[in-house]
């Protein structure tokens, strides 16, 4: 019997009825001599830091950093019923296929499972590599079958980023919390990889929104008087031109008069032209070119 463990239940139904004959059971498909079972993401979770050892349940700046020797993984509670369904099927399969997302974390969401109940090494194990559910792609990638064994730089990968994510939030936030209750905040300075700059970012936003004061900017429309007909511009300062600001716009009235003298009446040649679409909002000081 081969044994096909989806990342999610939609998956799980779109490589059924690539097999085809499907019958929905609990927890799984019936399809012929093949079975697709399902994870709801990641069912397996990291230990919390008490978990390893239940001194670490109270937060002390000297047991900082913890860092497992050995790393473990426990089952979700919400998804211990269907990971009971999950390793019953696994002691019967004779081929299990990993049937996770194509990505780095689709191929450790099951090999996790795969790792924690032993079948990773004791049973012959392939991956499918879905990139669409349409039932051509769907039946594309169950012809094209691979060894896991060649994804295991991508398991690696996904690991890798789940310990650091690990390492990182539980410690920085317990150093940052400590911290700041000596400030007397009381509450959870929460601290992630990712939670953390984007936050950041978001504030940094916020403040420059805050800070922001309207100034005035000044444009040099140029009509130019061509045979075919008028054609208006603005002029463009370059890069060195005194008191711009950070969108390229000139901050002095004076500059962009002095352009205007220099140029009125003058004569010139169109050596290119670009047309987008935009809009202008400042002070405009105007003249022609003939």
């Amino acid at each position: 019997m081969k044994l096909f463990i989806a990342e999610k239940p939609s998956l799980a139904q779109a490589i059924a009825h690539g097999l085809g004959h499907e019958s929905k059971k609990d927890g799984f498909y019936q399809c012929g001599d093949s079975i697709v079972t399902w994870c709801f993401g990641h069912i397996m979770e990291q230990y919390a830091p008490e978990d390893y050892d239940a001194r670490y349940k109270s937060w002390v700046m000297e047991d900082l950093p913890i860092i497992p020797e050995h790393w473990k993984l426990k089952v979700t509670k919400s998804c211990a019923k269907q990971f009971k369904v999950i390793k019953g099927l696994m002691e019967k399969a004779d081929t299990i296929v990993n049937a996770g997302d194509p990505d780095r974390e689709g191929q450790l969401l099951v090999d996790e499972v795969l790792d924690y109940t032993g079948y990773l090494r004791k049973k012959p194990i392939q991956r499918i590599l879905l990139n669409a559910l349409d039932d051509k792609s769907v039946k594309q990638a169950l012809a094209n079958l691979q060894d896991n064994k060649n994804f295991v730089g991508m398991r690696n990968s996904a690991l890798a980023r789940s310990r650091a994510d690990w390492m990182i939030g539980m410690n920085m936030t317990r150093a940052a919390t400590l911290r700041a209750r000596d400030a007397g905040y009381d509450g959870v300075v929460s601290v992630g990889r990712v939670q953390t700059p984007t936050m950041a970012l978001v504030c940094r936003r916020e403040m420059e929104i805050k800070k922001f004061h309207p100034v005035d900017y000044f444009l040099l429309h140029i009509d130019w008087q061509h045979p075919n007909g008028i054609i208006p511009t603005y002029w463009k300062a370059p890069a060195e031109t005194e008191s711009m600001d950070e969108e390229g716009r000139v901050l002095k009235r004076d500059i962009v008069e002095r352009v205007a003298e220099k140029i009125n009446g003058a004569s010139g040649h169109i050596t290119n032209v670009e047309q987008k679409k935009g809009q202008y909002n400042g002070t405009l000081v105007k003249t022609k070119i003939r």
